[in-house]
């Protein structure tokens, strides 16, 4: 099979791991690089030596597909023209900046018959599909996303830059619709929310805490999953392996009154508990690039005309939650300021309520 004309739209730190990564491909073919930056475009082209320009357009006749890194604000005009001129596309995350935006990208999608991918690259890390496999009927997710302030996707929030990551997977995992949520979030350095807390509660019972924040001091990727089987947990820091801690037979068959055991018993049950009991694993992992395997994704996709892992309605779902949990940020408006201060703040520790900055509180949890 031929491979697949492709145009890499942007060029900043994602960018041009999509693009470095397309150009050793088999299976893409990369014709082109477009950023309206030309210190972004002469960086392109010397380090990849392929041809660039400051819009889509002039490529439009050349290619089957693009890629689209841009930042969000842009994400819609640059999907528009591509789906218009029936290319499919691979739109990193969030897919849109509005819901309506997204929407139209779906409608337009599926009126061409072209492929609409939205880029939430943690479904293919290598980590997470492990746990899949193990991870039945969850009952409660906790995921943590933080890092410093790195300065970038700095049009959105955390919870469009970050947390939307682990609303994805939150929502893979749980298959059930949601029936509310409660958010808190507070500015620091830019004026969107620089961290972020939401619970998701779904019509099963099935609950989620989600943590998010750029300023933390500390880079934490973790999900942790209890389920029916047991609990399942993933350092997306630790590339070797996962953590499964399940309900071993010998538990499920013991009969025992804690409040009456003997000391014996209660000392034999405490040495064997995460052996016997609840027999905890480390379940090594091979390791992948989840850049690549969803590029792979996006080609098969393209060339079968079978949905991608990631379709363009799922991204708007993921976009909806998301939006929701903003929202709440932007609406729950606490009677006490933040203590965190920064250029929001006067300098008698007094929030400044102008502009869009905002403060909230959490609130029934």
């Amino acid at each position: 099979m031929n491979p697949l004309k492709v145009a890499v739209v942007g060029y900043g730190k994602l960018d041009s791991i999509h693009a470095r990564l397309i150009s050793e491909s088999v299976e893409f073919d990369l014709l082109g690089i477009v950023d309206p930056n030309p210190d972004c475009r002469k960086l392109a082209s010397d380090t990849l030596q392929i041809p660039t320009d400051a819009n889509i357009e002039p490529l439009l006749s050349k290619i089957d597909c693009a890629i689209v890194a841009t930042p969000t604000i842009h994400h819609y005009a640059v999907c528009k023209t591509l789906l218009e001129n029936r290319k499919h596309v691979l739109v990193e995350k969030p897919i849109t900046a509005t819901i309506d935006q997204a929407a139209e990208l779906v409608a337009l999608a599926k009126a061409h018959n072209v492929t609409l991918q939205v880029g939430h690259v943690v479904r293919f890390d290598h980590r997470f599909q492990a746990a899949e496999k193990i991870i039945n009927a969850p009952c409660f997710i906790e995921c943590t996303r933080t890092s410093g302030y790195t300065f970038r996707s700095m049009d959105v929030g955390v919870t469009l830059d970050l947390m939307i990551h682990d609303i994805d997977l939150v929502l893979s995992l749980i298959d059930s619709p949601l029936t509310s949520l409660q958010a808190l979030g507070v500015p620091v350095i830019g004026p969107h929310e620089d961290i972020a807390h939401a619970r998701l509660t779904f019509e099963n019972g099935a609950m989620a805490n989600l943590t998010a924040s750029r300023t933390s001091y500390e880079q934490i990727r973790k999900l942790q999953v209890t389920g029916a089987s047991g609990f399942v947990a993933i350092d997306f820091m630790n590339d070797e392996s996962i953590t499964s801690v399940s309900v071993g037979e010998e538990l499920r068959g013991l009969n025992l009154d804690p409040t009456n055991a003997s000391i014996e018993m209660q000392q034999d049950i405490a040495a064997r508990y995460f052996l016997d009991l609840l027999p905890r694993e480390e379940i090594s992992v091979t390791p992948g690039n989840a850049i690549k395997e969803e590029h792979t994704d996006f080609c098969a996709a393209v060339n079968t005309g079978r949905k991608p892992r990631v379709c363009g309605e799922t991204g708007m779902h993921v976009l909806e939650v998301a939006t929701q949990i903003v929202d709440a940020i932007h609406t729950n408006t606490a009677n006490s300021l933040p203590v965190t201060g920064g250029p929001h703040f006067n300098p008698d520790g007094v929030f400044n309520k102008s502009g869009n900055i905002h403060k909230s509180r959490m609130r029934g949890l």
